[in-house]
């Protein structure tokens, strides 16, 4: 993950997470006939190619106050360039595993573009029983750039880390993918919430740091 994230969520975390308040969007065309989200207007986030960003993400941006520009693989805000989470390589799987309790967790990735990955899950117990499964896209958190810190179960550490969202009616599946250990290896975590079905609930407490093998 690049450093520039870092800095930008120092920068903007402290004041911008109580202060963001969301605006009313409306769509224009800007170039080549690609939409924008227009927040009012001083103050715009322009899109240069959408094919690169899933339109959940492209929403997400009118929760910033700040005029913001999307480029290729990185984000413009005023006068600072936040470059996109791209640990995991495009278009290649990537496994995290991690045991708890007796209990397997296995977590595969596959990066699809700069803002959405396809994922499966698995839970299974210790004679590899499945007793949890989850499966489908998850959506990078459109505010990203301001950081967030994860705890390693296993170090006791703090590191920071980003959010992918699949939500879905009944059920919301979250992904936190974030530095690598002291052994180059990336960390994750996971969180189900269900409304219909709590007995497959999953909280952050509730699994080990999961890590790529």
């Amino acid at each position: 993950m690049k450093k520039t994230i870092y800095i930008l969520a120092v920068a903007f975390g402290v004041w911008n997470c109580s202060n963001r308040t969301p605006e009313k969007k409306e769509n224009k065309n800007v170039v080549d006939a690609l939409q924008a989200v227009s927040v009012n207007e001083q103050q715009q986030e322009t899109i240069i190619n959408t094919s690169q960003y899933d339109s959940l993400f492209i929403n997400g941006l009118s929760e910033y106050k700040e005029p913001i520009t999307l480029i290729e693989n990185y984000i413009l805000i005023g006068q600072d360039t936040v470059y996109f989470p791209e640990d995991l390589q495009l278009n290649k799987e990537t496994v995290f595993k991690g045991t708890k309790d007796l209990k397997k967790f296995s977590l595969s990735v596959t990066r699809i573009n700069l803002t959405s990955l396809n994922y499966n899950f698995q839970l299974s117990d210790k004679d590899a029983k499945t007793i949890n499964s989850k499966s489908g896209k998850a959506t990078l958190d459109s505010l990203f750039f301001l950081g967030s810190e994860t705890d390693d179960d296993e170090t006791g550490d703090e590191y920071l880390s980003v959010e992918y969202f699949d939500n879905s009616p009944d059920c919301t599946f979250a992904i936190r993918i974030g530095e690598k250990d002291d052994k180059g290896k990336l960390r994750a975590k996971i969180k189900l919430s269900c409304n219909d079905h709590q007995s497959k609930n999953i909280d952050l407490n509730d699994n080990p740091t999961l890590r790529t093998q």
